[in-house]
């Protein structure tokens, strides 16, 4: 009799697992904007089978800006989707401009981020303070981040990440629903839920990028599957003016763009 109870509940459990297991892989298009100028545009996708997540994104800067700033940048993510909360696994990140080029390649295996390769190496910066692995545990990567603070529709949230050189909060908050509407980036409307965002600076900053970098902005999520979310605009506060980032996506198996 135990063994019979104990062999349903094991059925139950493996089908639970099933039935909750999440199979998602889309394309994703990124398009930004400063003061209505085209920075950059970005191609990726990002793909989840069996709650592992896949992302991967390749940026350039776009239009007339390109003529004054050749950028490049390419990243790639791996996470665990457990619970409708990403674990970051590995971040890769590397960039070129012009002749220069750099790159930043993390591990998270352990619960602690670790430097696999740096260029340049931000542990050999004296401009930066050395930040304890400790205080690092169970951070995330800045991808990630940004997809945890909505990806459950629920913006009230706070997330810790670290990016290998500076660790920072978002603290978000839900402010409503919204719809976006079609334009020259969208193909058609869309609800969206709109939550606010702050930034705080912790630890690994210089003193210029703590002057410079923003603290603030706005960011709206889209519903896509599974009753997951994924950013669909991001706003954020400079002293240049409002940086705008548009994102859609679309199925591997269409050819017109979901939005």
């Amino acid at each position: 009799m135990f063994l019979k109870i104990y062999f349903i509940f094991f059925f139950f459990f493996i089908m639970s697992n099933f039935v909750n297991a999440i199979d998602i892989k889309k394309r994703i298009f990124l398009s930004s904007y400063l003061k209505g100028i085209n920075l950059a545009d970005a191609i990726g996708q990002f793909n989840i089978k069996s709650n592992q997540f896949y992302f991967e994104l390749d940026a350039k800067t776009a239009g007339i800006f390109s003529v004054i700033l050749d950028w490049k940048q390419t990243l790639n993510a791996e996470a665990v989707l457990i619970n409708k909360v990403l674990k970051s696994k590995k971040y890769r990140s590397n960039d070129a401009r012009g002749k220069k080029k750099g790159h930043m390649y993390l591990s998270f295996l352990d619960n602690i981020p670790k430097i696999i390769s740096a260029q340049p190496d931000p542990r050999e910066d004296n401009r930066r303070e050395n930040i304890d692995k400790m205080l690092l545990v169970n951070t995330n990567d800045p991808v990630i981040g940004i997809l945890n603070i909505g990806l459950n529709g629920n913006c009230d949230n706070k997330e810790i990440i670290f990016d290998g050189k500076r660790k920072y909060a978002i603290k978000s908050n839900f402010l409503k629903k919204d719809k976006i509407e079609k334009g020259s980036f969208y193909s058609e409307d869309f609800d969206a839920i709109k939550c606010v965002f702050n930034i705080e600076k912790l630890q690994g900053y210089t003193k210029k990028e703590i002057k410079r970098y923003p603290t603030n902005g706005y960011i709206w999520y889209k519903k896509i599957k599974n009753n997951l979310f994924f950013p669909a605009k991001i706003e954020i506060s400079t002293s240049w003016g409002n940086f705008i980032c548009l994102i859609k996506e679309k199925d591997f198996e269409y050819e017109s763009n979901s939005l």
